[in-house]
């Protein structure tokens, strides 16, 4: 099929002559400069046979796919391209404007018979049939992406002075299909709620890691990456392509957070148990959590999931392996396929192509983006529009934008917004994969047989989720009262306002390395107020203060039995058995003094000396994320 180059010759006449004879109310392509030849006139091109246009003459070509009852001849794909992707060189509100332009110019589209009146009421007025296709392309952009009438605030503008209009003329048929007064609300797009907050849960969802269920854990997770998956908008993703960069982004810097948040988690979760039983069982855990993420066709949370399951981290974990079950070894061969980077992700891309809700792996679609963006340039000779460019980047964007063009209703499940807050905040915790890599180092040490000298990445993870920084204070602080907000609704069950020391032990079991009871428990009254666990958590992300929990450690003979601050074990040794700070005198393992969190207490005198007020309640606090670099 010959490609058509859709723009207007400088002696193209934009109307049939005068007298001319029109047996079809189609734009005749033969008046286009590519048909310079005498074929006969065609209907208007498909997307195959485009190359090059304006957008005029796309707006004009949209129109035509369209009969009089507004259905799509051939099923062209032309309308969704056009509405989809628009916004890659024009402004809704300047698509909507050429719609009306059209409408209005139509004398110089449609020749009548010259006996006809034109009147409303003629539905054989070839004028009045091509007004009723312009009102159907435009009905067809507000019943497919509602979302752009919503959000968009000067394209409603736009849309209602065209409705006065039509209305003038009297055609108040066409009139009701450019009607969005019932267009959906997409506030939930922008506000974090439930779908359907009066709901009834048929029993109380445990926020405690161990007592969860795969199958809750995995809702609440793919609800959390839906809420941040649909936040992203088109020019969010168009500035990304252009620019490469995350830098003034902060909606797809975040979805990408949660990605890496999520995969450090999940390593971190498994490091935090002592013995290579307790590990496995995690992993078996998070391995079962997997598999209903690839049930809920969430493929960018089960990327994350098993990214950090794979993670070098834990694969190098031989005692910890050798406890995992085989069918868990088997489904992360399976996963590790599925999500492999082998001939483009082509298993991935053949499983994205199921029905229903779905979230795509944003990373892959994302480099698609730029490397398209790179490759093919936005315009051809003369300015025209690289049409091809068009429909390969509604390809890609098909995917990405599908949750955002998808009703809120369609989830298929119910969300425990305690459950979420308390996950958000977990998920927020910034670690680095040395860190991570120390603790994996110090749960089982490297010997001659395994263990690379540094991290490794798994084949499923990509360059594209690093670079990311921390979360930012303002966001931290909100999911730190939301969070404590969740486990005093469900577990402060006087309504007395304190969590007793058998309640924290259940909760800390989401938070991997946190401090015990005593430490929160900062006025040492056996409870842990709100104000309490809220001054601790904010206080253990708050990235300003690291300095003061930093130790200044020097290596120690002990002449009598000394304990390790952070392990409680026996420093063994005849001569230098471990490590002593001189600040706050507080002494540790070699492996150890690395993963103590807790605050350097001379330092913080001295600070709050100098300016720096103390925490409340307490002059000490252990903080189990603020650490330095080298540190978990």
């Amino acid at each position: 099929m010959q490609q058509v180059d859709m723009a207007m010759g400088k002696n193209s006449p934009m109307s049939p002559k005068k007298g001319q004879e029109v047996t079809d109310n189609r734009i005749n392509q033969a008046k286009l400069t590519s048909y310079e030849d005498e074929r006969p006139a065609s209907p208007a091109p498909s997307c195959a046979m485009i190359r090059a246009t304006t957008m005029e003459k796309l707006v004009e070509s949209a129109v035509e796919v369209f009969d009089e009852q507004g259905d799509l001849i051939d099923n062209s794909d032309l309308p969704r391209v056009l509405c989809l992707m628009h916004k890659w060189f024009i402004s809704s509100e300047e698509l909507a404007e050429k719609y009306v332009q059209l409408y209005q110019n139509c004398d110089n589209y449609v020749v009548c018979d010259v006996i006809c009146q034109h009147n409303a009421d003629n539905s054989k007025c070839m004028r009045n049939q091509f007004k009723a296709k312009i009102c159907h392309a435009l009905r067809y952009w507000i019943t497919t992406f509602p979302v752009h009438f919503d959000h968009d605030t000067r394209l409603p503008h736009v849309v209602h002075n065209f409705e006065q209009v039509i209305q003038a003329e009297g055609y108040n048929k066409l009139k009701e299909l450019v009607d969005i007064s019932k267009v959906p609300s997409y506030d939930w797009m922008r506000i974090f709620s439930v779908r359907n907050p009066t709901a009834k849960h048929a029993r109380k969802v445990s926020l405690v890691f161990n007592h969860l269920e795969p199958l809750e854990l995995a809702e609440q997770l793919t609800f959390l990456e839906y809420k941040t998956f649909r936040r992203i908008t088109f020019s969010d993703f168009k500035n990304y392509a252009i620019r490469a960069t995350l830098k003034d982004n902060p909606k797809l810097e975040r979805s990408i957070a949660l990605f890496n948040g999520l995969s450090q988690w999940v390593q971190c979760m498994v490091l935090s148990r002592t013995t290579p039983e307790q590990r496995a069982h995690v992993i078996n855990k998070f391995t079962s959590v997997a598999k209903k993420l690839r049930s809920l066709q969430n493929f960018n949370t089960l990327m994350a999931v098993v990214g950090g399951l794979t993670h070098s981290a834990l694969a190098r974990l031989s005692k910890t392996n050798a406890c995992i079950s085989s069918e868990t070894q088997k489904t992360l061969v399976e996963f590790t396929e599925l999500l492999s980077s082998s001939n483009n992700f082509s298993n991935y891309r053949r499983a994205l192509r199921c029905k229903g809700f779905k979230i795509p792996i944003l990373g892959v679609h994302l480099k698609d983006l730029i490397s398209l963006n790179t490759a093919i340039p936005d315009r051809l000779e003369d300015g025209l529009i690289n049409f091809k460019k068009m429909v390969q980047l509604a390809g890609i964007f098909t995917d990405l934008m599908y949750l955002q063009n998808m009703p809120q209703q369609s989830v298929p499940f119910e969300a425990n917004l305690d459950l979420v807050n308390t996950l958000r905040l977990s998920l927020d915790l910034n670690y680095t994969e040395d860190e991570i890599y120390e603790l994996s180092l110090a749960r089982e040490p490297r010997n001659s047989i395994s263990s690379p000298p540094t991290p490794t990445k798994p084949m499923v993870f990509g360059d594209w989720v690093a670079g990311i920084s921390p979360p930012d204070p303002n966001m931290i602080n909100k999911h730190v009262h939301d969070m404590v907000e969740a486990v005093f609704k469900n577990y402060d069950l006087d309504r007395d306002g304190f969590i007793s020391h058998n309640e924290f032990d259940d909760i800390a079991g989401n938070f991997p390395f946190v401090d015990s009871f005593c430490v929160l428990d900062a006025d040492q009254d056996g409870m842990i107020s709100k104000a309490e666990m809220k001054t601790y958590f904010v206080r253990a992300n708050s990235h300003a203060l690291r300095n003061s929990f930093k130790h200044d450690f020097h290596e120690t003979t002990y002449f009598k039995p000394t304990y390790c601050i952070h392990c409680t074990g026996l420093l063994w040794g005849l001569i230098k058995q471990g490590w002593k700070c001189k600040d706050c005198g507080i002494n540790a393992h070699k492996h150890c003094k690395d993963t103590i969190v807790m605050e350097c207490r001379r330092k913080a005198r001295r600070e709050s000396s100098a300016g720096l007020p103390p925490l409340e309640g307490s002059s000490r606090t252990y903080l189990p994320w603020a650490r330095s670099k080298a540190t978990l």
